[in-house]
């Protein structure tokens, strides 16, 4: 029922947008443009085609596959643990979630989500030099995973060790070791170790490498909104609402989590996350990062109110028909 959208398609559907970039880079290398697409998913891609003779889209494909699954598997373990209802809902948010597709496809989301759990679990069980290797792995997947040293620092500090270790101060301070590593990587390449963040104007999606100010980008939509109804497209019109509509539901649950006195780490690399990609002027690609705040999952697992939690998982499966559907057919979504 969706027509194709003819500009960027991928060898699958599963592949499409971001996922036409992470295939060629870890088939050729980084080109022009490329270079806002951190490296350690391509590489995976890259090395695992070395072993199995199969198309680099299939392999991507599996790899967030396999990394989603496990990622799913060992959250659902760890909130289990403390209540195996609080559990079972979480991860039906999680995987109900309008833009969840995204971690089966070729993109980061399923990668970095397993590698932002593994940092999740191993802090809460104070094993810091697990923490920082996964941590540093995640750094060096996305952006966000440079975060993920707030969310260690303010676990090990909440935790109230009886004695600071030098060995569990620099485990922590390694998560953000695969930013710096890109980073270098870039200034050697490029002279500009934030060419990554310098380069987003030319990239599209109305990005800036200045900071604007969530206030700002908030009444840029309100008019986006009121005056431009169904323009430039349906399509990127009802995108635009739902760019809206995700960001301000994430506040909005960040805000219940702080009312049910969810622990400050969770809150605070939450917040981030969600805060970090709004500085560039525009909420776009909203709806997906949002899946990176995954305590946001277990706000919502929390909830005692059953009718609510149904009617929201309810809407959640009606949103994602639609965008997934949008997406396999070449619109961009997220």
């Amino acid at each position: 029922m969706v027509p194709l959208h003819i500009g960027y398609n991928g060898p699958s559907p599963w592949a499409n947008h971001d996922g036409i970039y992470y295939l060629r880079i870890a088939e050729y290398g980084y080109f022009h443009l490329s270079e806002a697409f951190f490296p350690f998913y391509p590489i995976l891609i890259s090395s695992f085609r070395k072993l199995f003779d199969v198309p680099y889209w299939i392999i991507g494909t599996y790899i967030s596959l396999a990394s989603y699954s496990i990622g799913v598997l060992i959250f659902h373990s760890y909130v289990y643990g403390t209540n195996k209802h609080t559990a079972l809902w979480t991860v039906v948010f999680l995987i109900t979630f309008p833009t969840s597709f995204f971690f089966c496809a070729v993109y980061t989301e399923g990668l970095f989500f397993l590698l932002s759990v593994l940092v999740y679990v191993f802090s809460k069980r104070k094993l810091w030099m697990w923490a920082g290797i996964f941590g540093a792995l995640a750094s060096a997947t996305k952006l966000f995973g440079a975060l993920l040293l707030f969310y260690a620092a303010i676990e090990y500090i909440s935790q109230k060790p009886k004695k600071i270790l030098l060995r569990d101060i620099v485990s922590i301070l390694c998560i953000p070791m695969g930013l710096i590593v890109y980073m270098t990587y870039l200034y050697v390449a490029k002279g500009d170790p934030l060419y990554f963040f310098h380069m987003q104007p030319l990239f599209g999606a109305n990005r800036t490498d200045g900071i604007i100010i969530l206030p700002q980008v908030v009444w840029r939509y309100l008019k986006i909104l009121f005056t431009a109804f169904l323009q430039p497209t349906p399509v990127s019109y009802f995108i635009s609402i739902v760019e809206l509509i995700a960001t301000l539901f994430g506040y909005c649950v960040l805000w219940l989590g702080w009312k049910m006195k969810t622990s400050w780490s969770d809150l605070m690399y939450s917040f981030l996350v969600i805060t970090l990609p709004t500085l560039t002027g525009t909420l776009s690609s909203m709806p997906r990062y949002i899946l990176s705040a995954f305590p946001l999952f277990l706000i919502l697992g929390k909830l005692d109110n059953r009718s609510l939690q149904y009617s929201i998982v309810l809407l959640f499966v009606i949103l994602q028909i639609i965008l997934s559907a949008l997406f396999l057919r070449g619109w961009f979504v997220a």
